[in-house]
């Protein structure tokens, strides 16, 4: 059992980083999902700002997961504890998943005869 475990939380840690970080560039609305995290209640609408600017390093883009108020009044929940959460799930579930795939196969090929 350990080495379809080590092969699924590996798979998931390498997978779960790649499928943060591109959806930061595709859709950086997803931190959204964590707003019943971080957000207090009677929160109405928790939206993600980017923020891009220019200087004689480049482009630079910061996002940032605000939490509005009834009023419109505004928290700043920053973006690392979202993006953190969201690492977090996404190595839950593809590990999940493979860990799943690996036993299934497992269980397909049958119990393996000691000789």
């Amino acid at each position: 059992m350990p080495r379809p475990l080590t092969a699924a939380l590996s798979t998931g840690l390498v997978a779960g980083a790649f499928s943060t970080i591109v959806p930061v560039a595709v859709w950086p609305g997803e931190a959204k999902l964590t707003a019943p995290l971080f957000c207090p209640p009677g929160t109405v609408e928790p939206m993600v700002v980017s923020d891009t600017w220019h200087d004689s390093e480049g482009t630079s883009t910061n996002y940032t997961l605000y939490c509005v108020g009834e009023h419109g009044t505004l928290t700043n929940e920053g973006f690392a504890l979202p993006m953190l959460v969201l690492f977090t799930a996404h190595v839950l579930v593809i590990t999940g998943i493979v860990l799943l795939a690996a036993l299934i196969s497992r269980a397909r090929r049958g119990p393996v005869d000691a000789l």
